[in-house]
């Protein structure tokens, strides 16, 4: 089954139809944009993106069952992760500039796996700083630090 028709199917459980769902697949990122009314966002989103990052996890299983090369998969509504990557990117701004200033490692406030690899991806080509996490569950902490 090609990504568009499972996708396609799997949404419509949800009462969505193929004019509601776009696809994008580039390299090996697949990402799934859903046009569904503002009334309607947060019940595809959820509390904290729970919903959204469950709905992502699921889609991605689907796709990648018995593959052997794995296609990252992104589901987004009503422009929610850019608006989301925003946010992260300007409390990560915020973070960088007091590491930098004490020269001390710093932790983020409890974040979503979705939004600590945003995190990480950010600082990968990071001169002179890093980024690792801590804990486990929902105790799981992203750590900037100065690199050594």
């Amino acid at each position: 089954m090609q990504h568009q028709d499972l996708v396609n199917q799997f949404f419509s459980y949800f009462g969505l139809t193929g004019d509601q769902i776009h696809i994008t697949e580039d390299q090996d990122i697949l990402t799934v944009t859903l046009d569904v009314p503002a009334t309607e966002s947060g019940r595809f989103i959820g509390r904290y993106a729970q919903t959204l990052d469950s709905l992502q996890l699921i889609l991605s299983l689907m796709i990648n069952n018995g593959k052997t090369t794995h296609l990252h998969v992104s589901v987004d509504v009503g422009g929610y992760r850019a608006e989301r990557q925003g946010v992260l990117e300007s409390m990560a701004e915020r973070l960088s500039t007091a590491v930098l200033e004490t020269n001390t490692p710093h932790a983020f406030p409890p974040l979503s796996s979705t939004d600590r690899r945003a995190i990480h991806l950010l600082f990968q080509d990071h001169d002179s700083l890093t980024t690792y996490s801590e804990g486990t569950g929902i105790d799981r902490r992203l750590i900037l630090a100065p690199k050594s």
